[in-house]
Order: C-alpha cells, then structure tokens, then sequence
C-alpha cells in the first residue's frame, strides 16, 4: 500500500472527478495509476532495424556538426556576446 499526500486543491480536483465517475477516491487515482503506459521508450527491446534508424540519425548529427564553427570564439565569449541584446 503506497500513500500520498496530496495538496489541498489538487485532492479537492480528484475527488471532484472520481464522484463524478461514481468512484471512490482511492479507486480513481488508482484507475488513473494503471491508465498510464507501463513501458516508456528505454525498456522496450531494441530491434535491429531500430539500432539502424539510430546509428543513421547519429551518423547524420555528426555530419552536420562537421560543418559547424564558432568562428574562433570560446562558448563563454559566444554566452558574453550574446548578453549584449
């Protein structure tokens, strides 16, 4: 069993939402709980034709970033100017 503390107006909005559902509290954060997607993007099995998209979208990343230039100046020179406007 898991308990929350909830701020008074966030408590206040559920319990308005889980009696207009004809739920309990307890029950409507709970279906609210098991609503929500288990898996997010880095559990799920990396298939082979995904670890080609990857390697593809770094490969390009890389080439882009061969042609970028700061043109001499350091990032704390880049941030400094940039604090002129």
């Amino acid at each position: 069993m898991i308990q929350l503390e909830l701020q008074p107006e966030v408590e206040s909005r559920l319990a308005a939402e889980a009696e207009a559902r004809g739920l309990s509290l307890d029950r409507y954060i709970e279906s609210l709980v098991a609503a929500r997607p288990s898996a997010t993007y880095e559990t799920q099995p990396r298939t082979p034709e995904r670890q080609r998209q990857i390697e593809a979208a770094v490969d390009r990343i890389r080439e882009i970033r061969k042609g970028m230039t700061t043109g001499g100046l350091s990032i704390k020179d880049l941030i400094n100017e940039g604090r002129k406007y």
